[in-house]
């Protein structure tokens, strides 16, 4: 008959989901989204007999969709990264 080793324990504690690395990476992320939402503010005219140019300017048609973007591949790549194992 042979007996069995008693298993070391561990105490860890309770492991989180997300590192601090994922969770700098989101506000980053949130950042990035918040600056290209901010750059597609404006460019309307009040008076709707006058038109105004500045509606297609490089800010809102190319530069504040590759922030929006870029925010949410910098969100994604955020949630999807593995916290690293202590070990």
């Amino acid at each position: 008959m042979t007996t069995k080793k008693p298993q070391k324990k561990t105490e860890e504690g309770p492991r989180f989901a997300f590192d601090k690395q994922n969770y700098v990476l989101v506000i980053i992320g949130l950042v990035v989204l918040g600056i290209g939402l901010l750059l597609l503010i404006g460019g309307g005219s009040d008076d709707p007999n006058v038109f105004n140019d500045s509606l297609f300017d490089f800010r809102r048609l190319t530069l504040a969709p590759i922030l929006i973007l870029a925010g949410y591949i910098i969100e994604i790549f955020a949630i999807m990264k593995l916290p690293k194992s202590k070990s």
